[in-house]
C-alpha cells in the first residue's frame, strides 16, 4: 500500500462563505495545497521544461461543514498508476489542539496526467511518481 502524505492547515476567516462555514471551493484549495506540498517532497525529478502534470479529474464528497476557527489535516495517498496518469486519494479531517486527527470533513479522488507541454499529448508517468505509488507505509 502506498505511503500517505499529510499536512496540517489552519482555516482562515476568508475561507468562509455567506453561510458562515468553509466555502466548497476552499476544500479544493486545501487539496491543491496538499498536492503541491506532496509534489515538492518527491525526492527526484518529476517535471521538466517539456513535460509535467495536469489535473484531469477531481471529485469531492463533502461529508460535514467546517466552521472557523479550525485546524485540519489534509492527506494524499497515491493509488495505482497508469501509463501516463496516477489517481490520488484525499481526506480532509479535523485536527485538535494536541494534533489528534478527528472527524472526516471531506474525501476526494483526483487524477493527474503527465503531458508534453507543447503538444498536450500524454507522456509516460515519471519513474519517481510510479515508485511513490508502490512505496509501503
Amino acid at each position: 500500500m502506498a505511503r500517505k502524505f499529510r499536512t496540517s492547515l489552519d482555516i482562515r476567516w476568508g475561507d468562509l462563505d455567506a453561510f458562515n462555514h468553509v466555502s466548497n471551493v476552499a476544500y479544493l484549495r486545501y487539496i491543491e495545497e496538499c498536492r503541491a506540498q506532496w509534489m515538492d517532497s518527491v525526492p527526484s525529478h518529476w517535471q521538466g521544461p517539456e513535460t509535467g502534470p495536469v489535473v484531469a479529474n477531481i471529485n469531492i464528497n463533502y461529508r460535514q461543514a467546517i466552521v472557523w476557527p479550525a485546524r485540519i489535516e489534509v492527506s494524499l495517498k497515491p493509488l495505482s498508476p497508469g501509463r501516463s496518469s496516477i489517481k490520488l486519494e484525499h481526506e480532509i479531517r479535523a485536527l485538535d489542539a494536541e494534533g489528534r486527527v478527528g472527524e472526516l470533513y471531506a474525501d476526494a479522488t483526483s487524477t493527474l496526467v503527465w503531458i508534453d507541454k507543447k503538444s498536450g499529448e500524454s507522456v509516460p508517468l515519471p519513474v519517481s511518481i510510479r515508485e511513490l505509488a508502490a512505496a509501503e507505509d
